[in-house]
């Protein structure tokens, strides 16, 4: 077995083999997502004024409603991704490392998303949330990522040994 086996596995099943902490932080992880995906598809400005603080918009017709339909948008995407989380959870454990691997990625494209159409200070009565959230959870992810990884190769090889 090794690393890129740990996180795509052949088989997708519960037998999951990376410890509990990349499991514990998963479980943060799903609430975390359930919680910004249900903001972002359901409140009426998406989040975008209310809780990233990005400022109104004026114009005719109004700006605003295109900004929190895209919004919105990525909110049920963010949706289908915890139902994904869930469905791992529950049935196919033994994917949780995967789900790091695209965590980690998700938070790169979104660095990289920020970097090519970066909004200056003027956009923002403060800091969004999710700006001050992407280097920790970058990290958070590599680590739960590293973690999983190792605990399953250790696994592994203390059953061959045995």
């Amino acid at each position: 077995m090794n690393a890129l086996n740990v996180l795509i596995p052949r088989t997708a099943d519960n037998d999951y083999r990376g410890g509990k902490v990349p499991l514990v932080f998963f479980l943060a992880l799903i609430g975390m997502t359930a919680f910004r995906s249900f903001v972002h598809f359901l409140r009426e400005d998406s989040g975008v004024n209310s809780i990233a603080s990005i400022v109104l918009f004026s114009g005719s017709p109004d700006p605003n409603h295109v900004i929190y339909m895209f919004s919105s948008l990525w909110g049920s995407q963010q949706v289908i991704m915890v139902i994904l989380y869930i469905i791992v959870l529950v049935r196919f454990r033994n994917l949780i490392p995967l789900m790091w691997a695209l965590m980690f990625v998700e938070v790169i494209l979104r660095i990289g998303v920020g970097m090519m159409h970066s909004l200056t200070p003027e956009y923002y009565v403060r800091t969004p949330p999710g700006k001050v959230a992407n280097l920790p959870l970058l990290l958070i992810s590599l680590i739960m990522i590293v973690i999983a990884i190792r605990n399953a190769l250790r696994e592994a090889e203390s059953t061959i040994a045995q």
